[in-house]
């Protein structure tokens, strides 16, 4: 397989972060290069300025292009998350092709027939996935459940366009929590059937639950580290990015100086009187940490109840990636909360300087677009076929 470069778009509340990379012969990927720009027109899962959003995705791609020797891609895959995704679960059944023998086709039309029942004519399919098959009607037909995502045509549209008026060509848009669960569960210790996979950033906590390694629920809360940062911004009269700064700093120190009068030197440029106790800040972060993680539990609890039907059937672990969702705090809040084993993940597979949680979307855009490639060729390759067949039969040479 020739090697084509692949553009990985990954669009958060703080930033913009971008990939580019190759897959190798052996199906392994290798990384050109990363590049990151200041968010615009983006908050919270929501695009309120879409030009400006352009131009943010277009800083962070001219970013990377230098990363990676100006080396121009072949396919670019951009990744969103949020409010814009709506995500539903319906049930599509068909007569099988043969009676009493289920074949891929089969689900396949069965997964059609179900978006044609649910899904609604102003939004775009963005994923379809089986999440259970069962045969109905003595064996005559093929039930299927399906998780779908969607998000509105108009809003995909004015992005796509507004992203070609700056040079940027699509080749799909994706969920970008979906995209990284796909890529994480194939590297989760242990392999669980049953687990919940949380991407928690700056402005959305997006989660996806798996019943037998199959993708069955996915959503997004308009909950994130922000919060946490405007908290400190507050509570220690400082700047976003001196209070992004002492969150950093905070994640890094244990919980066992809690209590024992330590006092923090959280000076930056131009300040001299940030000597905080570490107790002040412990307060102001974990009552954050812990209203966030009790938001996402009171949603999530009802409609884990819906998927776990056999009996003593249970969750095997929930898996941190994300900004936030790495910060120590945040994932023994929700060990605590949720009662479930709980770890911060990050995509191993990748070079040590890329192998960090926050990075774990581009990673799962970026293998979504490897995964993708064959099909391109395939279908660029038909194209073509039809074209050199059209162009035989009009300069048909008599060859008598």
């Amino acid at each position: 397989m020739d090697k084509k470069t692949i553009l990985a778009i990954d669009v958060g509340t703080g930033m913009v972060k971008v990939f580019s990379g190759r897959q190798q012969a052996d199906g392994s990927l290798q990384l050109l290069g990363s590049g990151a720009a200041p968010t615009a027109g983006y908050t919270r899962g929501t695009v309120t300025d879409v030009n400006a959003l352009a131009h943010s995705i277009r800083q962070a791609v001219d970013c990377v292009a230098m990363a990676a020797d100006n080396q121009a891609a072949d396919s670019v895959y951009l990744g969103i998350s949020g409010s814009m995704l709506v995500s539903q679960n319906s049930v599509g059944s068909v007569a099988l092709a043969s009676p009493g023998t289920v074949i891929p086709a089969d689900v396949e039309r069965a997964c059609q027939a179900a978006v044609f029942a649910a899904a609604k004519n102003d939004h775009e399919v963005l994923h379809v996935f089986a999440v259970k098959e069962s045969l109905v009607r003595a064996g005559a037909a093929l039930e299927v459940e399906t998780h779908i995502v969607t998000a509105p045509k108009a809003i995909l549209q004015s992005l796509t366009c507004a992203l070609t008026e700056v040079g940027i060509c699509l080749n799909g848009i994706v969920s970008n929590v979906v995209t990284a669960a796909e890529s994480m569960k194939s590297e989760l210790p242990g392999q669980p059937a049953n687990f919940i996979y949380m991407d928690i950033g700056a402005g959305t906590a997006d989660f996806a639950v798996y019943v037998d390694r199959r993708l069955c629920l996915s959503a997004s809360l308009p909950l994130g580290g922000d919060y946490i940062t405007s908290d400190l911004m507050q509570g220690l009269s400082v700047s976003r990015a001196h209070a992004e700064e002492i969150k950093r700093y905070y994640s890094r120190l244990s919980s066992d100086l809690r209590n024992q009068g330590v006092i923090l030197d959280c000076n930056d440029y131009g300040t001299t009187d940030k000597h905080i106790p570490f107790d002040f800040l412990y307060d102001i972060v974990e009552s954050r940490v812990d209203e966030i993680v009790t938001l996402v539990y009171d949603y999530l609890s009802p409609l884990l109840k819906n998927y776990l039907s056999q009996p003593g059937q249970v969750f095997d672990g929930i898996y941190l990636t994300g900004g936030c969702g790495s910060m120590p705090s945040v994932a023994a809040c929700v060990a605590r909360v949720f009662q479930i084993h709980t770890e911060v993940i990050k995509p191993s597979r990748l070079a040590v300087e890329y192998a960090h949680p926050a990075n774990a979307v581009c990673y799962g855009i970026i293998n979504y677009g490897a995964r993708k490639l064959p099909c391109e060729s395939a279908t660029s390759r038909s194209a073509w076929n039809v074209f050199v067949r059209k162009v035989k039969k009009i300069l048909k040479f008599d060859r008598r």
